[in-house]
């Protein structure tokens, strides 16, 4: 448990102490976030700071790599570059896309065909690094059993990866909501990766949790800075391959079931407004629906965190 503990302090003070620096240099450097013009008034926040994911992703993928070496030596640094691949290759797509946006001065940053192009690459990166470190790939389907999918295992781990981190892509629309939920699910896979003995992902997620402790500081509301496609991107990859890695990915559809709720608003509101020119909810993704009832933020974000907990807990019940 001290090794757990000791990379969740090292990300969590690494985070701390560093972050005031980032948003110095951000504010020297002009880097404010663009608030999407198609969302919900959130002009307020127009001169908040933006890519605050580059530093708590920075710490959990320290962190995770040197736990792995306290572990287990070199194997234990070798078993730890996958979810922390994952981590990276997403959080650096994220980061191009923050990047262009505060080129551009425009909510959009990455075009749609050289970012797929991107999240292709990445999933094949990790899938040959998979294959390097002996991961059989196979898929367990509840209800219908395992199956060893050979090459075909890439389209799924492509549909996981990018699936996921859009998801939580779509979440990140308040302050501290998705560092919050994240919290809680990485929590919730840490206890089953223990009860599974899978220390490295233990580790691994430990240090996501101390890096994003320390993230929501300065990400509460009021935001003193946004993690970006940087950071939300990240997120999403990593709790994607986590739970392939634990050989139970679909787990992840009830963990993360409030992101699914956010993406399927999206999706609804999409098919109804083309379809029939009617907007399903007030606005899309649902969280902004709860803005438009008048609740503030700390309202959403407190509701959301329930029912994330309340999830965790019962899956956790269920799985033990």
């Amino acid at each position: 448990m001290s090794e757990n503990l000791w990379a969740l302090a090292r990300a969590l003070i690494v985070t701390v102490i560093f972050m005031p620096f980032l948003i110095k240099f951000l504010k020297q450097s002009k880097e404010q976030a663009v608030i999407r013009k198609l969302g919900p008034d959130h002009q307020a926040k127009s001169g908040t700071l933006s890519m605050g994911g580059v530093l708590f992703v920075a710490a959990a993928s320290i962190s995770s790599l040197i736990g792995g070496g306290l572990h287990n030596g070199w194997h234990g640094v070798m078993t730890m570059v996958i979810p922390v691949v994952a981590f990276l290759a997403y959080a650096t797509i994220g980061g191009i896309d923050d990047t262009l946006k505060l080129i551009n001065h425009a909510d959009d940053g990455f075009s749609f065909k050289p970012k797929l192009i991107a999240q292709t690459i990445s999933a094949a990166v990790i899938m040959l690094i998979m294959w390097l470190m002996g991961v059989p790939f196979t898929l367990y389907v509840p209800l219908l059993g395992t199956f060893n999918l050979g090459i075909f295992y890439f389209v799924f781990l492509w549909f996981w990866l990018v699936g996921w981190s859009n998801a939580t892509n779509l979440t990140d629309g308040l302050d501290g909501l998705l560092a919050g939920i994240s919290i809680i699910v990485y929590a919730a896979y840490s206890i089953i990766a223990m009860n599974m003995h899978n220390q490295i992902l233990v580790i691994f997620n430990f240090s996501v949790i101390g890096s994003l402790i320390g993230f929501l500081i300065f990400n509460k509301p009021t935001a003193k800075i946004f993690m970006g496609d940087t950071g939300s991107l990240a997120l999403g990859a990593g709790l994607a391959i986590e739970s392939i890695l634990l050989g139970m990915p679909f787990s992840l559809v009830w963990f993360g079931l409030v992101f699914v709720i956010e993406t399927l608003s999206v999706i609804i509101q999409t098919i109804g407004y083309h379809f029939w020119h009617k907007r399903i909810f007030p606005m899309a993704p649902i969280h902004h629906s709860f803005e438009k009832f008048g609740w503030s933020e700390w309202q959403i974000d407190t509701l959301f965190w329930i029912l994330s907990v309340i999830l965790a807990v019962a899956g956790i019940f269920y799985m033990n």
